[in-house]
């Protein structure tokens, strides 16, 4: 990554402990973020911090690590918004590993002797009961009053476990979600971990990447289902209708900050475990003075994260959503002075504080919608976050 070579003091051969050793490190600082891309073509540590922000900086000299939260509900601690630049920072990357430290041999050697922690099952879980009748009260409204378009409704799952979950346990456990996005933020006992699929936007030499990902069905049981319900989703007018609001609304935004956009006519397929999603990736070039912060700031949240119109959604969201977003569905990433980063949305996530997490899903609502049917693909948006926790469990054995 040659845009934060001059962060670089330090470069060796990846060696077969480093990961195992770097997530161990994330367990005994205060402040840390990892960050990898679907490809897993780049990994990155940061550790500690010099600086801490609630509110996304306007600049930084070297990278900024965080997220924002949804929107201005109440929250406290890390949900409220959480920016830090790193006292030092690790990049493995090509079978290499960079740091921005010369030391950080040292303190791999460091961990190598310390205890494991004690693996966590699930011991109790609350789910939102009604969320469905809610959700059906939403369609209603959406069929008599057309000036809304568009509502996001999420649902959360509160989940109580027996240990506390660490990140040298996390991390490969979220390794094992493919195709997604891996990114966690750490501040003292609180964790925000996502395995997301969509990526709000990278800047990189003044170029811009986005892409509208809304439009959902399941994913098969074998290749010729899954193909069947691919064309499905193609082919749904409704899932059509939805995905193109986001599209026309990121083009929208982008058009006062970028100076030309390339957008493919027709949307292609996103798969993922469990389910698949109608997608448009969107290029352009930003326009002169343009920062990553403002891009952040016009896109979010998009039509397939809060609504449409914005602000109606999020007025409805606020008051009829049973809990605060926090981190859920939010731009978390990283920055650089010379405004090089990128950013994902924290769906398929989790929020924990020691023992107990909060899970999170949402689905797009439009007056065409079926409240049993998108009960049940949120359900399916759960899994990711679950099947983690399951994977974390001493025999494999959750509640569910």
């Amino acid at each position: 990554m040659v845009i934060i070579d001059e962060l670089i003091q330090y470069r060796r051969t990846l060696r077969s402990m480093d990961r195992s050793l770097l997530n161990q490190m994330l367990d005994n600082v205060q402040v840390a973020a990892f960050f990898e891309t679907s490809d897993k073509k780049s990994t990155m540590y940061a550790f500690g911090q010099k600086k801490i922000w609630s509110k996304m900086p306007d600049k930084t000299d070297s990278i900024v690590f965080g997220a924002s939260s949804f929107d201005d509900q109440l929250e406290a601690g890390i949900m409220k918004g959480f920016w830090f630049e790193p006292e030092f920072l690790v990049l493995l990357q090509d079978n290499q590993l960079l740091s921005s430290t010369t030391s950080i041999d040292d303190y791999l050697m460091q961990l190598s002797q310390l205890k494991k922690p004690q693996a966590p099952q699930i011991i109790y879980e609350s789910a939102e009961t009604d969320w469905q009748a809610r959700v059906q009260t939403l369609i209603n409204g959406l069929s008599v009053n057309r000036s809304l378009k568009k509502v996001v409704f999420s649902r959360q799952q509160q989940i109580t476990l027996s240990a506390k979950l660490v990140l040298s346990k996390v991390i490969p456990a979220l390794q094992k979600q493919q195709d997604v996005y891996h990114a966690a933020l750490k501040r003292d006992t609180e964790l925000f971990i996502t395995a997301t699929p969509e990526r709000l936007v990278k800047i990189n030499d003044n170029q811009v990447e986005t892409a509208a990902v809304a439009g959902t069905i399941r994913r098969g049981q074998i290749d010729l289902e899954d193909v069947k319900l691919g064309k499905e989703l193609l082919n749904s007018e409704k899932n059509n209708q939805e995905h193109r609001y986001v599209v026309d609304n990121i083009v929208q935004q982008l058009g006062s900050l970028t100076n030309q956009l390339h957008v493919p006519n027709k949307p292609f397929l996103l798969k993922n475990k469990q389910v698949q999603h109608l997608y448009t990736p969107i290029q352009g070039t930003l326009a002169t003075n343009i920062s990553i912060k403002d891009v952040v700031g016009k896109l979010h949240p998009t039509p397939a994260l809060g609504g449409l119109p914005r602000k109606n959604a999020l007025v409805y969201i606020r008051n009829y959503e049973l809990h605060p977003r926090g981190l859920f569905a939010s731009p978390i990433g990283y920055f650089t002075k010379n405004n090089f980063g990128e950013f994902v949305v924290g769906i398929r996530s989790m929020y924990v504080n020691g023992r107990n997490a909060r899970l999170f899903a949402g689905a797009g609502i439009v007056a065409e919608s079926d409240s049993q049917q998108e009960y049940y693909e949120t359900t399916l948006k759960f899994q990711p976050m679950l099947e983690l926790l399951e994977e974390l469990s001493n025999d494999g054995h959750t509640n569910f």
